[in-house]
């Protein structure tokens, strides 16, 4: 059994958990109740921001919602690119960094003694978070009445480093890790904070924050971008376009994605006739109304304004976690 302790800072986002907009400067205010119920149904496993320490800046900016450009009307899946893309701290540095915490942490654990534990005792990361996500993409009308919502494959752990361990953790052994006690049962001195600061000690070393992180402000421009008057009236044109159908059970099409009555279906198993029937709905309204389309542009607009306001300190930022992954390299080597 794998036991997961959460990241210590600001969390990123796939489909946002209502935590992570608050983290990010969104504040739940800002959604409406319909919204409010909508994102609390989502998976709250999201993608990381660049490293789960702290950016000095805030991450979001200007005043008033921004001026848009021709917005597309999206009709396939390809990715649309985004103005943050190429600042972006790959997931691969990401997902390298969480793995050296852990086996940092090992480390400071093994040497007190606890020789049982392993990175995968207590991990702070899962496979799945390593994905870009988004609020809203494209969904194919005729694919969604044919299969139901599309279902991403499960991401196995490929690492018996990282693997679940059967070993549940102590009541010792979670106060060496966390940092409550100063000396272990046997007199070995715990450093301050525990194995888990020892180990981010280890990567961030004295600078544990940046100037500016980069997917923090994806993150922001996504909350932005739902709040935003444009896509609430695309939001709204959608939900008269499912009623119109009969349809009245989902407020928001993150709420009909994720019923709990398919949302549970891994990838494999077909999907019921309920499920397509709603699937092929919901892809057909989204269509009409371009959602999508209207969505990525307002999203690109705030990305575009937070890149203005934050490109000097991307440099910085980059140099920055360029030394911690540099320092997770040298940890999973040694480890």
């Amino acid at each position: 059994m794998t036991t997961r302790r959460k990241g210590p800072a600001v969390a990123g986002v796939t489909a946002v958990a209502l935590a992570t907009l608050t983290a990010v400067g969104f504040t739940v205010s800002q959604l409406s109740s319909a919204d409010t119920s909508a994102l609390a149904t989502v998976n709250p496993t999201i993608e990381p921001t660049t490293p789960r320490a702290t950016s000095t800046a805030p991450p979001l900016g200007g005043e008033g919602e921004p001026a848009l450009g021709a917005i597309p009307h999206i009709k396939d899946t390809t990715r649309v690119p985004m103005p943050l893309d190429s600042v972006l701290t790959p997931m691969s540095d990401i997902k390298l960094i969480d793995q050296a915490r852990d086996v940092a942490a090992a480390d400071c654990m093994n040497a007190l003694g606890f020789k049982t534990w392993t990175a995968g005792t207590i991990r702070t990361w899962d496979p799945g978070e390593y994905r870009e996500h988004d609020f809203f993409d494209y969904i194919d009308p005729a694919v969604a009445a044919e299969s139901g919502y599309p279902r991403q494959a499960e991401v196995k752990d490929v690492s018996s480093t990282f693997a679940g361990t059967k070993h549940e953790p102590t009541a010792e052994e979670r106060k060496a890790y966390e940092g409550s006690a100063s000396k272990t049962a046997e007199g070995r001195t715990i450093p301050a904070g525990g194995c888990a600061r020892h180990a981010d000690e280890k990567l961030y070393g004295q600078q544990k924050k940046l100037p500016a992180d980069p997917r923090a402000l994806a993150v922001a421009s996504r909350s932005r971008a739902l709040g935003d008057s444009r896509v609430r009236a695309a939001l709204a044109s959608w939900q008269s376009c499912v009623r119109k159908a009969g349809v009245t059970a989902y407020q928001h099409p993150v709420t009909a994605q994720n019923d709990p009555k398919w949302q549970s279906r891994t990838q494999g198993t077909p999907a019921s006739d309920e499920e397509k029937r709603i699937a092929a709905l919901d892809a057909k309204c989204q269509d009409e109304v371009n959602l999508v389309g209207v969505y990525k542009a307002v999203r690109a607009a705030y990305e575009q304004r937070l890149l203005e306001e934050n490109q000097s300190k991307f440099a910085e930022t980059k140099a920055i976690v360029d030394v911690w992954t540099k320092n997770a390299a040298a940890i999973l080597k040694s480890g």
